[in-house]
């Protein structure tokens, strides 16, 4: 059987027999929970349930309350169950174990800024990204820069650093930046030390010496540039093993992904606060000999019932695949549009091509085949807007080159006219738009709240938001429409 407790050596030690001690740090790591927030069998523990965030506060309730916990992201990404839950989820899970910290990693942004904004509100421990800013520059109303921490006169900086490389920039992050992480750290390390820290630890999920063509930042690289970072949590586990490394000065270390283990880090300190003493140790969360917590484990069994429930059920059948493609009109984007417009009745239907990440097959649909494909919680909105505002709304879109996907309406437009005269013509139901009359819209609050480029549909009469999700009225469209036409893609037609 593997040993519950794997330490590696003291690094490095002062004796201590008789001189006064510092203050130690008593500190938890986790990286890459990925969603994987139950118990089940290890195989690298002779098959022996464990893992998971249960099990973890059982063993922390276990040992002296004075600790850190830290974690470097990717809380959600790889399980259905964390994928529905999102980074709410994760976050009132682990809201029970009173993490000291936390900083984002990519993956956690995959969703969208506003997905994260509305978590992180929630949160009752602090996320630190050093180096992430709203797209004006200005600080993030739930993130901070760093925090500082006091532990026995020992003044604890804590930072963290998003991937620049990875973040997945977008129309769903266009309200945020990720600054370059070499200069975030040249700028905040100073000023962390003028606020007399002496101890700096870095939540990263960069991982760890990464090769590439082009030079980007990981965590060898910043240990060796940054000898003033005492420690780097690290993360991103799909390119870094974990293990321990010394570069420099820095200690760098990394657990496991997946909870099924969580690493100890012990730090002692001389009187005059000085690191004289790192030792490491892989803690296997076994079940058996740590228990759960009740609580923690009801939550998680709830969360995996409902997983189970939606996993299992089926919405429709399509006689015909639905495909999505970047750029233009898409059977997806039209066929969804017409829903949302059937839906609410209305003149026009209108969505966000960025709304879909997965195709359908051709067959039978599940909830699940909906929840790849419309992983965002876009709500439909009524809207009355003018003729010659929808006209003006729709232009913008081709200045971006960002065909929002429509119903109800058919468009001829030439891409060489300039900019304000490219929409040639537009007809509803074969008259043409008239510019001061009313026409109601179904559409979505992304588009009304400018996501994707979409500024110009902020100009409107009058709007209502349902509160139903685009994902919901698909669903409802799949049942309602057995028989419905194969959608066509020409709405959209080039001409002069």
């Amino acid at each position: 059987m593997k040993k519950l407790l794997l330490p590696i050596a003291l690094l490095f030690c002062f004796c201590a027999c008789n001189k006064p001690q510092g203050p130690v740090l008593d500190i938890y790591h986790t990286n890459d929970i990925q969603g994987f927030y139950w118990a089940r069998p290890n195989a690298e523990n002779e098959n022996r349930e464990g893992g998971g965030l249960a099990v973890l506060k059982e063993m922390l309730d276990k040992r002296p309350a004075d600790r850190l916990l830290f974690d470097s992201g990717d809380t959600f990404s790889k399980t259905r169950e964390g994928q529905l839950g999102k980074l709410e989820g994760a976050i009132k899970l682990m809201d029970g174990l009173k993490y000291t910290a936390a900083t984002l990693s990519a993956a956690d942004l995959n969703l969208g800024w506003d997905s994260v904004e509305a978590a992180l509100s929630k949160a009752q421990f602090p996320f630190v990204v050093s180096n992430l800013k709203n797209a004006d520059g200005t600080q993030p109303k739930h993130i901070q820069p760093y925090i500082i921490l006091e532990r026995g006169g020992l003044k604890i900086a804590v930072m963290g650093l998003l991937s620049k490389a990875d973040f997945p920039a977008g129309p769903r992050n266009a309200q945020i930046k990720v600054l370059d992480e070499v200069e975030t750290l040249r700028k905040l390390i100073p000023q962390v030390q003028e606020q007399g820290a002496n101890f700096i630890i870095l939540l990263s999920s960069l991982g760890f010496e990464l090769e590439s063509e082009t030079r980007r930042a990981d965590e060898k690289s910043i240990a060796e540039e940054f000898t003033e970072i005492n420690l780097i949590l690290g993360g991103n586990s799909e390119l870094s093993p974990p293990g321990h490394e010394l570069i420099a000065q820095t200690h760098v270390s990394r657990s496991d992904p997946m909870l099924l283990e969580v690493e100890h880090i012990t730090l002692s300190f001389t009187p005059q606060l000085q690191l004289a003493g790192y030792s490491r140790e892989d803690i296997v969360l076994d079940k058996q000999t740590f228990g759960e917590d009740e609580e923690i484990r009801q939550a998680v069994a709830a969360m995996r019932a409902s997983v189970k429930k939606v996993t299992g059920s089926r919405v429709g059948v399509l006689p015909w695949a639905l495909t999505n493609r970047s750029g233009g009109q898409s059977t997806l984007g039209v066929y969804t549009a017409e829903c949302i417009r059937r839906w609410g009745q209305t003149d026009i239907g209108i969505v966000n091509p960025d709304l879909f990440l997965a195709d359908f097959e051709a067959g039978p649909v599940t909830e699940v085949d909906l929840l790849n494909s419309i992983p965002f919680n876009d709500r439909v909105m009524f809207l009355k807007i003018r003729g010659d505002e929808l006209k003006n709304a729709l232009e913008h879109t081709l200045d971006l080159n960002n065909y929002p996907q429509t119903s109800g309406i058919n468009i001829v437009y030439d891409m060489q006219a300039p900019l304000g005269s490219r929409i040639k013509k537009i007809t509803l139901r074969g008259a043409p738009l008239r510019s001061e009359a009313l026409y109601s819209v179904s559409t979505t609050d992304h588009i009304v709240a400018g996501g994707f480029g979409h500024n110009e549909f902020l100009n409107v009469f009058e709007f209502k938001n349902t509160d139903r999700t685009v994902r919901d009225i698909l669903r409802w469209c799949l049942y309602r429409y057995r028989d419905a036409p194969q959608p066509q893609t020409n709405e959209w037609t080039a001409g002069s």
